[in-house]
Formats: C-alpha cells, sequence, structure tokens
C-alpha cells in the first residue's frame, strides 16, 4: 500500500502556529498532527522526512517560507527607482515583518540561542544574504560576492537580535536600527575609497 504523504507546507503553517505554546518541538508535532487528523504514529515519518535534524531543519524550513512568499509577492511601484541599499533594507524588512507573521519570534530566537543550534545559524544567515542580494540584484562573481553577503549576514543578524525585542508600531525602531547599520557600511566603503585614491 502506498504511504499517505504529510501535505508539508500545511504541516509546517500549523507546527509554526502551535510552536509558541508548545514546551518542545516534539509536542509542537503531535499537537499539529493531532488538528489535521494525522495519526500520531507519524512523528517518526515527520522527523525523518520533513525535520531530520530537529530545530535545526525547522529553520531552514521557515526560511524558505519566507523566500516563496517574498518571490510572490508585488514589488512596491516604484521599486525600479530604488538604490541598491533602498532594495537591501526593503527586503529585509519584509522577511522580519513575515517572520513574526508566521511564528512566535521570542521562543524562535531562545532556540536559536541553544548551543547546539547556534552553530548552524551561520549557514542560514548565508542562505538569507545571498537571497537578498539576489532579488536586489546583485551581479557580483568575484570576492565582492563574499564580501557582501558577510556584511549583510552581520547585519541582518544585528537587526534581527534588535527586532525580537522590539514594540514598536510597525516595527519603526528596527528600521532606524537597520538605516544606521547600512550607513554605516555605506560610510566606510567611501573611507575606503578615499584612501585608496
Amino acid at each position: 500500500m502506498k504511504k499517505n504523504k504529510i501535505d508539508k507546507k500545511k504541516f509546517l503553517f500549523k507546527l509554526l502556529e502551535n510552536f509558541s505554546s508548545s514546551s518542545n518541538l516534539d509536542a509542537a508535532i503531535l499537537t499539529s498532527l493531532s488538528q489535521m487528523k494525522i495519526s500520531k504514529d507519524k512523528i517518526n515519518d515527520v522527523k525523518s522526512e520533513i525535520l531530520p535534524n530537529g530545530f535545526k531543519s525547522l529553520m531552514i524550513e521557515v526560511n524558505q517560507l519566507i523566500n516563496e512568499r517574498i518571490r510572490s509577492e508585488k514589488l512596491p511601484k516604484n521599486f525600479k527607482n530604488f538604490r541598491t541599499h533602498e532594495k537591501v533594507i526593503f527586503f529585509v524588512m519584509r522577511r522580519l515583518e513575515i517572520f513574526n507573521e508566521i511564528l512566535d519570534k521570542y521562543k524562535f530566537f531562545r532556540e536559536t540561542l541553544r548551543p547546539f543550534v547556534f552553530l548552524n545559524t551561520s549557514k542560514t544567515l548565508f542562505q538569507i544574504a545571498d537571497e537578498i542580494w539576489f532579488l536586489s540584484g546583485d551581479k557580483s562573481t568575484d570576492y565582492n560576492y563574499y564580501t557582501k553577503r558577510f556584511l549583510l549576514m552581520k547585519i541582518y543578524a544585528l537587526t534581527f537580535s534588535f527586532f525580537i525585542f522590539d514594540r514598536s508600531e510597525k516595527f519603526q525602531n528596527t528600521r532606524k536600527f537597520l538605516d544606521k547599520q547600512i550607513e554605516l557600511i555605506l560610510g566606510f566603503g567611501k573611507l575606503k575609497k578615499k584612501l585608496k585614491s
């Protein structure tokens, strides 16, 4: 007999709904299976096929869900007139807004601080930075390719940490913080050019 496949995307959204109120990831998985009227015996299938590395796998899946959502959305009408750093700011803020919509940012952040998870965050951060640069139209292939991504990884990590505790309306304080981080990098770039000339 053919094994019934779990609708991965539907399950992940249900899991993210239950994650904040569950004591751990396994409890959230069991609650989600129950709500979807799927046998709890399927927990091993979920863990091996969807979340083979537990919370680290969930981080990757959340990243993919956000990527899909952003790519499916219409860009602002004046997006073509945005300068590159304005495009980067737009996509960083949009990621954070979607992140806030689909899960409990406080609990998720706490989980990322666990040692075995924290070591994996740099890989996810690089993927996020790469996606943002791609959407912003970056076509660099030389050493600038990595420099830009490592700089954005740092900016995103700092901004994300600020965003977690930001209670301002529409995350205005996060936007101001991000603007300052970008300004610092742009200012450093101008200084480097002056020193070289």
